[in-house]
């Protein structure tokens, strides 16, 4: 349960019927708001005013939506969709009976559509007693916040001592997976593969990879 100021409390229920008249949304997704979600909470309002902070140069206000699902699972698809959607920086509580995790994306302004975001990478928490969610505000202001809010829920996911900003973080780890997937793709081939040129070519491209990944995880 997040402990965040009393200013901040706002505790609005959101019927679905709205996500469905005002975002954007496919018959596939308005199935999943129908088959995945029970309720949404909008728990929390982050803003200069409810925080006494300075506001953000990307960052306006973040929101916290409290989402109760029916199942222990969520479509990325469907989150996806409400992030981009509404315009603000939005942090996602999704809940399962007495359980919860953290969800968050690192969101900046679309450049190809006005008052809409693009969403590049999701990070969340592992699943723990509702009770014991935790999520610190930390920071003078909502840039900071918000970049302290992914640090904490990505944890490991991200290595802020390697790069500049949070930005550069989440391109590094972007990189970082895509070439871990490259590699498991690049193994699976040289297993198969029955000519021997081929596989000598296969292992010098795995070990540039490999030796590529190495630097993102020293």
């Amino acid at each position: 349960m997040l402990n965040f100021p009393a200013d901040t409390v706002f505790n609005k229920k959101i019927p679905k019927q709205k996500f469905y008249d005002k975002l954007d949304v496919s018959n596939r997704i308005q199935q999943m708001f129908v088959t995945e979600i029970e309720s949404i909470y909008w728990t929390h309002k982050l803003s200069p005013e409810t925080l006494n902070v300075s506001p953000g140069t990307n960052v306006a206000e973040i929101q916290v939506f409290e989402i109760t699902l029916k199942e222990q699972r969520v479509s990325d698809n469907l989150i996806a969709t409400i992030d981009r959607e509404i315009p603000y920086h939005l942090v996602f509580v999704l809940r399962y009976r007495d359980k919860a995790q953290l969800m968050i994306s690192y969101k900046e302004e679309s450049k190809s559509r006005e008052d809409k975001f693009k969403v590049d990478s999701y990070y969340r928490t592992d699943w723990i007693d509702y009770e014991k969610l935790t999520l610190n505000i930390e920071g003078l202001d909502l840039d900071r916040i918000y970049e302290n809010f992914i640090s904490q829920i990505a944890g490991d996911g991200l290595n802020l001592e390697k790069a500049e900003d949070i930005r550069d973080a989440v391109m590094i780890a972007k990189e970082r997976d895509r070439l871990e997937t490259y590699i498991t793709k690049l193994e699976a081939r040289i297993r198969k593969e029955k000519q021997f040129n081929f596989q000598l070519e296969l292992n010098q491209e795995l070990r540039k990879a490999k030796e590529k990944l190495k630097d993102y995880l020293e």
